[in-house]
């Protein structure tokens, strides 16, 4: 073993394996650089009984490094959309974590920054998906990371059907908009997400190609489940009315409808590019629902399809079919029957009523004493 300085920082040099290992320790002190070189040999040495060894850079990274590399290489094979997702909860990870070292993320730091966020008035749902993010960056599962930190409370309500009351007044803000452009193609998207159930990510993803207006028929792109890609979902009248118009506006606007054009462009302040898809319709849709005065979210348009076509009598199977879903559980927790289909339901359970007693007709068989009644038919 051998430790030596070299310029301001000491080195050291051993041989392992027939190899000759000469590196820098990193530091002016001749003790720290001798536990390095022993902590260097006991890394090696574990290498090669085949137990896993960390990489002793990720010993000094920041939080901000390590997500920033997570994301660079997760772009690459992941839709936009999860990009898009991955990026918005890791934002905030950055934001209150980003300058710490990957050591420094502790059991206590993770709590700390739940009890920040919990602050901000996020849901226990955001939270868990922030950290379980933080912990897909890192490259380990949670319960390894931090296996005393238990996730929070998640709501378990399954979102909401709108009335016909609150279909109506999404659908007149939309024609309020001061953008005939805004107007045009978030009035689509709300039309097509209400009378096809389709996902957000599903529908903002579709081009001129899955849309066959001859025949009536939407094919749905890549979906979240296998089962919901590729599925074909007919136009009713309404449908087919609503996306021809959207053709028609497209046509005029671009002079051209081609094949991999997206229906909903990407552009800011209004369309421009019908070759790149709009990545997010969060703020358009959060306005307009303010606009219109209707608490919901937008995934609760599927729930509304998916609630229409339940009171309607539609078979399972059948709605499995349209809305994509790999299971019945999964079915049922869209399928919310409103309270009015509720009510008529249970009104079929009513006991028959007794038939109402004539006059003539005896109350009580008859007995010895009674042989002069006489009874009618």
């Amino acid at each position: 073993m051998s430790v030596y300085k070299r310029g301001d920082s000491y080195h050291y040099e051993f041989l392992f394996a027939g190899k000759r290992i000469r590196e820098s320790a990193h530091t002016p002190s001749k003790t720290v650089a001798r536990e390095a070189e022993k902590n260097r040999r006991r890394e090696l040495e574990r290498t090669l009984a085949g137990l896993p060894a960390a990489d002793r850079m990720d010993r000094i990274k920041s939080v901000a490094e390590v997500v920033k590399a997570y994301l660079e290489s997760y772009s690459l094979a992941h839709r936009a959309k999860s990009v898009l997702f991955a990026t918005g909860r890791l934002a905030h990870v950055t934001r209150l974590l980003g300058t710490k070292l990957l050591p420094d993320v502790t059991e206590g730091a993770i709590h700390s920054f739940m009890r920040a966020r919990l602050a901000e008035g996020v849901s226990g749902r955001t939270i868990n998906m922030e950290v379980g993010e933080l912990s897909r960056a890192i490259g380990h599962p949670w319960s390894v990371l931090w296996p005393k930190v238990r996730k929070m409370e998640e709501r378990k309500d399954v979102g909401k059907a709108l009335s016909s009351e609150e279909e109506r007044r999404l659908l007149d803000a939309v024609t309020t908009q001061a953008s005939h452009s805004r107007s045009q193609t978030l009035g689509t998207f709300v039309r097509v997400a209400l009378m096809t159930g389709m996902r957000s990510g599903e529908i903002l993803g579709l081009t001129w190609g899955q849309v066959d207006l001859f025949r009536r028929v939407i094919t749905v792109g890549r979906a979240k489940t296998s089962s919901g890609t590729g599925r074909q979902i007919p136009m009713n009248s309404d449908l087919f009315a609503v996306l021809s118009v959207h053709a028609s506006w497209a046509l005029k606007r671009f002079g051209a409808v081609e094949a991999d054009h997206y229906l909903f462009p990407f552009g800011k302040p209004s369309p421009s590019d019908p070759t790149k898809p709009m990545t997010d319709v969060t703020g358009a849709w959060d306005a307009l629902r303010e606009r219109a005065k209707v608490h919901c979210r937008l995934h609760d348009l599927r729930h509304t399809a998916a609630t229409k076509m339940a009171e309607a009598g539609v078979p399972e199977s059948t709605m499995l079919s349209l809305m994509g879903h790999m299971s019945r559980a999964m079915l049922e927790r869209y399928s919310h029957i409103r309270m009015a289909a509720k009510r008529e339901a249970v009104e079929s359970l009513a006991a028959p009523k007794p038939k109402e007693v004539s006059e003539e007709t005896p109350t009580k068989p008859p007995t010895e004493g009674d042989s002069e009644t006489v009874y009618h038919a």
